[in-house]
């Protein structure tokens, strides 16, 4: 795992040290030859073969490409028996992908390549810079949208190389105030995109003239065996990705929760390596989001150490100072904050490790998801007809429903109810405000990029599938995820050097996983279902039964004691009141201190007042 930039035309080796802590172990840049040439930079973290010979930014034997890369590529050795050369410089996998684009192109390397990945390649046959993606998006890569084509690992690198000031984008705004998070392309940084997950983005040196395409190919498998098959296929590929990415030349550990999730995989990786340590973190005593128990318990029963790190508010609010910096992007997730504590301690013991991560979105784990199950229903059925029904559905788009005390998720399904069409129950399924709350947060404006972008990744989706269950499972495992959980684990993580693996997001599972018919994966009241059914085989029937905790932070109670007069300051005493409605923000804080659960709104309103004053926007 490493840091990566570059631009068109001669670049500087000073913006490396924007990246430098991705890749502490060495650093490298290179301007390309020929008539329109490009400077490449990287950082290295040396995960696999630490020698001279994995140094960046390389060339392919021909001399045809330049790449530099960032990521790891599991399959690199299976994929060196295919290319067959006679001879290799060395075993690390930016050779082997050097001479993939040589032998195959560059789309249909992407295609053959499991593993997570951002990386820029020069063609110089062809002078084009191509900036690549993997397919969930576990690794970042920015991109500026002048003809410079200034890119990195970072947004602050980016902005080096262009020399211009931070600027927000208004309609980006609107994006992250409906769904938490701004969807790729877009960023809330104003001249500045994401390579979306899946994409490339492909520029001519000569006229600097760009298109982005998706490499990514929907899954058009089908499994056709039984549960009990569907079961024992799994458990192949799960063990089967979990000794992939176990492979590294440096101590590898897992962060570990007390969910199904990461017991799981502990309990498969411990099959490989019997040593291998866990961590985890959790809070003060008395926290219902406390896990630390639970992980000390699971971490016991499969004969692995576990180093706990117990936080207390102070600790959760000095990582709420630093995520700013280290994120570079608000986002609407309080887990953010254990993570960025869990990933320092377990650096002093390991430089890779595996996380749970990526289960949730391809198995249906969230309760959003439920929602979805019954809405799909009765949108395509009769039920839709009954009066009954039609109350239920005028009733949610209410004010007094929007402002009451019942749950958030359960508000959310509400107001997804009424709405016949697929994009438009989606993002209100996700929604962080509702559109009346958004205008008068930050006036006239809407997310409409952002929901073209969920209407793209449907249309993709509908090739492989009419059935909008799989559809929702599809959007959120190569969008949502990638552009909000996995984005702040990349930085957290990276910030640190630490290179965090995601195995429930192989690219063959999830081949597998989406495969299934949606029944093996979810059902009303059901989640993951075989998932869960593995999961039997290996772990005490009580670990599975444990009530999800989700990684969370006890915000909600903060914000109305410890941190209240804090928080109150970062919201009304800086730059967010000049982005948005004073009054509306107070009608969203009153509304939260009398009762009304609107922590995540909060929290988001948070992050993005830090977001305002770290970059001075």
């Amino acid at each position: 795992m490493c840091g990566i930039a570059g631009k068109i035309g001669p670049g500087s080796d000073a913006v490396l040290a924007r990246i430098h802590h991705r890749g502490p172990d060495s650093q490298g840049s290179t301007l390309t030859p020929g008539p329109h040439p490009v400077w490449l930079g990287h950082t290295r973290l040396a995960i696999q073969d630490l020698s001279e010979a994995g140094h960046q930014p390389m060339k392919s034997r021909s001399s045809r490409w330049w790449v530099t890369f960032n990521g790891e590529i599991y399959n690199h050795l299976e994929l060196r028996n295919r290319l067959n050369l006679p001879a290799w410089r060395g075993h690390s996998d930016t050779e082997t992908l050097c001479e993939a684009l040589d032998a195959w192109g560059v789309d249909e390397t992407a295609r053959r390549l499991n593993g997570m990945f951002a990386f820029g390649a020069v063609d110089l046959e062809t002078q084009t810079l191509h900036l690549v993606r993997d397919a969930f998006g576990i690794k970042p890569l920015y991109v500026s949208n002048g003809p410079d084509a200034c890119f990195a690992s970072r947004i602050d690198a980016v902005l080096e190389l262009t020399g211009k000031a931070p600027q927000m984008d208004q309609e980006a705004l609107h994006a992250f105030l409906a769904l938490r998070y701004v969807p790729s392309p877009q960023t809330l940084m104003q001249g500045i995109s994401r390579v979306p997950a899946g994409h490339r983005i492909s520029i001519d040196l000569q006229s600097r003239s760009r298109i982005s395409q998706r490499w990514l190919h929907p899954t058009t498998e089908r499994f056709d065996g039984s549960i009990d098959d569907a079961v024992e296929a799994y458990s192949l590929e799960l063990r089967g990705a979990i000794k992939r990415q176990l492979l590294s030349d440096v101590p590898v550990g897992i962060l570990l929760s007390g969910g199904i999730d990461s017991a799981l995989l502990a309990a498969l990786a411990s099959e490989s390596d019997s040593n291998i340590p866990t961590f985890s973190v959790g809070y003060a005593e008395g926290s219902q989001e406390c896990e630390l128990d639970d992980a000390a318990e699971t971490a016991q029963l499969l004969g692995l150490t576990n180093t706990a790190i117990r936080l207390t508010s102070s600790d959760l609010w000095h990582a709420l100072q630093h995520i700013s910096a280290e994120v570079e992007e608000p986002l609407g997730t309080t887990s953010i904050l254990p993570m960025w504590h869990l990933v320092r301690r377990t650096k002093h013991d390991v430089t890779v490790a595996l996380t749970g991560q990526g289960a949730d979105e391809p198995w249906g784990g969230y309760r959003r998801y439920q929602g979805e199950l019954l809405l799909s229903r009765v949108h395509r059925t009769r039920l839709a007809k009954r009066p009954i029904i039609q109350e239920f559905m005028a009733a949610a788009s209410s004010t007094t429903l929007r402002t009451s005390r019942i749950p958030d998720g359960l508000r959310r399904f509400a107001m997804a109810a009424p709405n016949q069409h697929t994009v438009d129950r989606f993002m209100e399924l996700w929604a962080l405000f509702s559109d009346q709350e958004r205008l008068a947060l930050a006036g006239p404006g809407s997310p409409s990029t952002a929901k073209d972008t969920v209407s793209e990744w449907l249309a993709w989706c509908r090739e492989r599938t009419p059935d909008t269950m799989k559809q929702l499972l599809m959007v959120d495992t190569h969008l949502q995820l990638a552009d909000d959980l996995l984005l702040y684990g990349d930085k957290n993580s990276m910030a640190v050097a630490l290179e965090t693996r995601v195995p429930m997001l192989d690219t063959q599972l999830i081949k597998l996983i989406e495969s299934f018919p949606i029944s093996y994966r979810l059902a009303w009241g059901k989640t993951k279902i075989v998932h869960r059914r593995l999961a039997e085989q290996v772990l005490p029937a009580h670990i599975i039964r444990r009530k999800k905790k989700g990684f969370g932070v006890p915000f909600a109670q903060l914000a109305r004691r410890d941190w209240q007069p804090m928080l109150r300051e970062i919201l009304f005493d800086g730059k967010l009141t000049a982005n948005l409605d004073s009054k509306a923000l107070q009608q969203v804080w009153e509304q939260h201190q009398s009762g009304t659960d609107r922590s995540r709104q909060l929290f988001a309103l948070t992050t993005l007042a830090l977001w305002l004053e770290h970059h001075n926007v």
